[in-house]
């Protein structure tokens, strides 16, 4: 048994209040340091991928995977959606996939190389304070790492010397 489905079997008895499949909504109950329990609707986050991230047994876990799981009572090597959108959870947009369906069928990413005036508009962004890096990661279409690079003065140092 990986430890994603223990993580699973552990939300499921311990954490799941409810589940509504058609929805994706997921109900549940965590419990602070202090033992109070809390009750939570529709819980999990949108990562900067678009995936929707809940906590099961203290780890992250991908909010898709487990509707499937406890739909369908097996959890295959990937699951997509049918729609494309990341964070449409119903039960029936989700369906079993293996790595190079997966792969091949997603929108493929624009981590390439950036112009020297797309470093231009991205370090006046960033001389702008506060920083959101993750906002400037979506905007862009860049990775947050690709980003923190320029930031850092890793690479593009030419330019980003004349802003910060």
């Amino acid at each position: 048994m990986t430890q994603e489905i223990v993580d699973f079997e552990f939300f499921k008895k311990n954490q799941l209040l409810n589940v509504d499949f058609s929805t994706g909504q997921i109900d549940a109950k965590s419990i602070n340091r202090w033992n109070q329990q809390r009750d939570h609707l529709n819980v999990g986050h949108t990562n900067q991928d678009g995936y929707i991230r809940l906590y099961c047994n203290r780890r992250l876990r991908m909010k898709h995977r487990l509707l499937f799981w406890l739909y369908h009572g097996y959890l295959p090597e990937e699951v997509d959606h049918k729609d494309k959108v990341r964070d449409h959870n119903m039960i029936e947009n989700l369906f079993a996939s293996d790595r190079p369906q997966n792969t091949t069928e997603k929108t493929p990413r624009k981590y390439s190389h950036l112009t020297e005036e797309e470093v231009h508009q991205l370090c006046r962004d960033l001389a702008v304070e506060p920083v959101n890096i993750t906002q400037l990661s979506k905007k862009y279409g860049r990775s947050r790492v690709q980003i923190k690079a320029i930031l850092s003065k890793k690479y593009w140092s030419k330019i980003s010397d004349q802003y910060f």
